[in-house]
């Protein structure tokens, strides 16, 4: 089995980075079925693994036993690469969180990734840190032949229609700018919060079927990192 290892990963918090890794994680498992197993590395706080013991205790014992899951492990700088090997040939994706800043024990870890999606707003502060994130990236790992990482994928998350003629142009700048830029965006909605942001169940089949709702931008992932 080819595994891919993949992350939504960025150098600013607060961008919607773990959010999209659980429903990447989420959906792909149970809508594409793909076998999956989700990285934890965000040291020590463990977001996301306590939040699957949550939903857990939440639905008990009983109804545990009948729910398929995947595997969400807690994993260190030092212990991530026993665990990608541990799983490597065995599911089709492993996906990385990382922390929200860009630290070494994050640039460490970001070593093992073969593809990098990129979320961020039109806010400046945004812009300016995903421009640097990005060059950091080609620089140290894309144009190094000694790393792994395959591919970088800039993305709009949190993308608002009122605001379309904003994104517009900022998608211009960065095409001009000769910048990897996906064909999909990721919209403002609560819901993915509050409701889809699950690691137990995906989002029902007949939800987000629009041209710009979210199982675009799964399956333009799926086909970015077949490559």
């Amino acid at each position: 089995m080819k595994t891919k290892i993949i992350s939504v990963a960025g150098e600013k918090g607060g961008v919607g980075k773990t959010t999209l890794n659980i429903m990447l994680a989420t959906n792909l498992f149970h809508t594409y079925g793909k076998k999956v197993v989700l990285l934890d590395v965000d040291d020590p706080q463990f977001s996301i693994f306590k939040k699957r013991q949550r939903e857990l205790d939440l639905i008990g014992e009983n109804e545990e036993d009948n729910i398929p899951i995947y595997p969400i492990i807690r994993v260190t700088v030092r212990t991530i690469k026993e665990k990608i090997l541990q799983h490597y040939g065995k599911v089709d994706y492993i996906i990385i969180d990382f922390p929200g800043s860009l630290s070494l024990e994050m640039v460490q870890g970001l070593m093992f990734v073969e593809h990098i999606f990129i979320p961020f707003d039109h806010d400046e502060l945004e812009i300016d840190s995903t421009f640097n994130f990005y060059r950091t990236l080609k620089k140290n790992f894309l144009d190094n032949g000694d790393r792994v990482l395959r591919s970088v994928h800039l993305f709009f998350n949190k993308y608002r229609e009122v605001q379309k003629n904003k994104f517009a142009n900022l998608k211009g700048d960065v095409l001009t700018a000769g910048l990897p830029f996906m064909q999909h965006v990721v919209k403002e909605k609560t819901i993915y919060r509050e409701q889809y942001r699950s690691t137990l169940h995906p989002i029902p089949e007949q939800m987000e079927t629009g041209p710009r709702d979210i199982r675009n931008f799964f399956e333009e992932v799926l086909k970015l990192s077949s490559n």
